[in-house]
């Protein structure tokens, strides 16, 4: 199936029309529904991800578009990660065409499923706690928020005090969410139990493409069918629709922690894989094109291809998009090691003040700051990083501005190493240029111990200025 690209990605779900009843008073049949998705009733409920025989790549890479990521996550055997459980109707053999409830939670300091906090709902008491009944779209929440995290009940063509039910009796505290049995809406099991509880992801491929004012998330894992109608639930597509020639879900993914709260996405299993396409929409709304585009062209590679595909990204410096740091101001950035890195430096309107922006792809830290602007001619230097406390280990990315003249600065370590860095053309003032270096460290971060030093020099190799950091 994986050689076959389809000139149409994502056809439309077939819809049929009733004949009209004869006895007027009869009620009108449902209406037809889409593909038959995969059923997710089976006598073992947990479909957990499995080891890839092979990764997916995306052939050829839409030239709007670039590639910042390709990694993989093995599951782990008794890893802790959490599981949701998905609820419906066994005699239906697509389970998602009829009432479904699903129980999970969500955490983080940054993405988290389920409606937003500003959400408009109405309170209720879930034995002894406040929840909040939510409408969204196609489904109904009872959402009860944290600190850092929600725990929710989310149904759909389920009536809202059976939802209120189902929540009083959904127990949150075990890896996998589920309901008490006597709360569980009439009519309805438990099909399949699976993760992360609160959208498509979880241990397994993942890729991400970034283009202008658009990124695009492909997760890929060889799991059990069964699981792509856990993923699809969170699609608004109630009645399926075909991808790549199979039965999967196509919509806005409504309450994951993926995407924000108007990211179309695609789910579907094929060959043994389930996949998930998610993407934020640009400006003038034409990432959805993007989406398809890049669901036509995934087919299934070689580890080998694999690894070339990811040492040729870690090889490439980021682009200032990829680093997130705006479009304002002087963007260096860098590759090497393991690492791809950047930094943005800007001056306030007024020129008293510039702001920094650094950004460490491979781990994702980053962080910015404040400098106060030397005299002309003097070099300016700031320093961000992350380090970890309990080895010492870490990284900085040293940045600054380098006085007029400046054709190279260098960084020097406290061990004797010597850091070439990166210079932009432009700088915050005249004649300056804007630089930076990424330095890797075992111990001690730089500000612990002896200093680090930044030099400028000119093109005949004078010294113009230099400074500790």
């Amino acid at each position: 199936m994986w050689a076959a690209l389809l000139a149409a990605v994502v056809t439309a779900g077939l819809t049929g029309c009733a004949e009209a009843a004869e006895d007027a008073g009869a009620p009108a049949p449902a209406p037809a529904v889409g593909p038959e998705r995969p059923g997710a009733a089976g006598d073992d409920l947990v479909v957990d991800p499995l080891p890839l025989e092979a990764p997916v790549l995306l052939d050829p890479v839409p030239d709007e578009l670039v590639l910042t990521e390709l990694s993989y996550a093995p599951p782990e055997d008794g890893a802790g990660w959490g599981r949701g459980t998905l609820y419906g109707d066994p005699a239906l053999s697509d389970t998602l065409d009829g009432p479904v409830l699903l129980v999970g939670s969500s955490g983080g300091s940054a993405q988290i499923g389920g409606p937003r906090y500003e959400a408009p709902g109405e309170e209720v008491d879930i034995g002894g706690r406040t929840g909040t009944v939510v409408r969204d779209g196609d489904r109904t929440w009872v959402v009860i928020q944290g600190n850092d995290h929600v725990e929710f009940v989310v149904g759909r063509g389920i009536d809202e005090d059976d939802l209120v039910a189902a929540a009083r009796g959904a127990d949150f505290g075990a890896a996998t969410a589920t309901v008490a049995p006597d709360a569980v809406p009439a009519g309805l099991e438990p099909l399949v139990v699976g993760g992360p509880p609160d959208g498509p992801g979880g241990p397994g491929e993942h890729m991400f493409l970034v283009g202008d004012s658009t990124w695009i998330s492909v997760t890929a894992v060889r799991a059990d069918p069964r699981l792509a109608a856990l993923w699809g639930f969170w699609a608004d597509d109630a009645g399926g629709t075909v991808i790549r020639g199979e039965p999967g879900s196509a919509g806005v993914l409504r309450g994951t922690y993926l995407g924000g709260p108007e990211a179309p996405g695609r789910v579907w299993a094929e060959d043994g894989m389930v996949l998930a396409v998610v993407v934020t929409l640009d400006r003038a709304g034409d990432g959805e094109e993007l989406l398809d585009r890049v669901v036509a062209d995934l087919r299934m590679g070689t580890w080998a291809e694999f690894e070339a595909a990811r040492r040729q990204l870690l090889e490439r410096p980021p682009t200032r998009d990829e680093a997130g740091c705006g479009p304002d101001g002087a963007f260096v950035s860098g590759a090497g090691s393991g690492s791809r890195w950047g930094f943005a430096l800007t001056a306030s309107p007024s020129g008293d003040a510039w702001s920094t922006c650094y950004l460490e792809l491979a781990s994702g830290s980053g962080g910015g700051g404040t400098i106060v602007p030397p005299p002309l001619g003097e070099l300016a230097a700031a320093v961000g990083g992350s380090t970890d406390i309990s080895s010492g280990s870490g990284y900085s990315i040293v940045g600054g501005a380098a006085p007029p003249g400046t054709t190279r600065v260098t960084v020097t370590t406290p061990d004797g190493r010597t850091h070439e860095a990166v210079l932009s053309d432009v700088g915050p003032r005249p004649g300056e240029r804007v630089w930076a270096t990424f330095v890797a460290y075992a111990a001690p971060p730089p500000g612990v111990g002896p200093p680090v030093v930044a030099t400028a020099y000119d093109a005949a190799g004078v010294v113009l200025d230099s400074t500790p950091v």
